[in-house]
């Protein structure tokens, strides 16, 4: 599947799945990190999951849901 940009700003980018079905958040945290979540819906058809992870930077963030876009 294919996955869009959806939202960038200073505090939050959002990567949303062709098919509405799972969506990638990285957002910065009140000590400067960055929380990136992955949440599948339970209506897709590889069924629910959800990953979480904090990262020291917005690359790192970047990285790391690149990668989980890769992955899927």
């Amino acid at each position: 599947m294919t996955w869009e940009r959806t939202t960038e700003t200073d505090a939050a980018l959002v990567w949303e799945r062709e098919d509405g079905a799972a969506e990638i958040v990285a957002r910065n945290t009140a000590d400067g990190e960055w929380a990136v979540h992955y949440d599948r819906l339970i209506q897709a058809p590889e069924g629910e999951t959800y990953r979480h992870e904090t990262v020291p930077s917005r690359a790192a963030a970047v990285a790391m849901a690149e990668t989980w876009c890769e992955g899927e």
